[in-house]
């Protein structure tokens, strides 16, 4: 029953990787969103960013970003990507500086 309870902590404590895009017509709600989302991640585009998140840290982020978005008008995505896909990303054009996965969200 211990190991049951280590392995359910460590599953809980891995971090994944996760794409999030966003899109409102408020230029206001756009730059909250991202304000947040730079907490958390990286952004690669405008209005696309790459995260590296625990189970908790994307629970808590979804929960920010419902009291943030207006269901309505505004329409957001997120995608988790396996380890194993993630290293198989293809990137073309412009070089965007590689995340520092360390800094975790306050």
């Amino acid at each position: 029953m211990g190991s049951t309870c280590r392995g359910a902590a460590e599953f809980v404590e891995k971090e994944h990787y996760w794409v999030v895009a966003y899109d409102s017509p408020s230029n206001k709600r756009r730059a909250r969103i991202a304000q947040l989302l730079e907490g958390y991640g990286q952004r690669v585009q405008w209005s696309v960013f790459e995260c590296r998140l625990r189970r908790d840290e994307v629970q808590g982020l979804l929960r920010r970003l419902q009291r943030l978005i207006h269901h309505e008008e505004d329409s957001l995505r997120l995608w988790p990507i396996p380890d194993r896909s993630w290293g198989r990303l293809v990137h073309m054009g412009r070089a965007v500086p590689v995340a520092e996965w360390t800094d975790k969200v306050v």
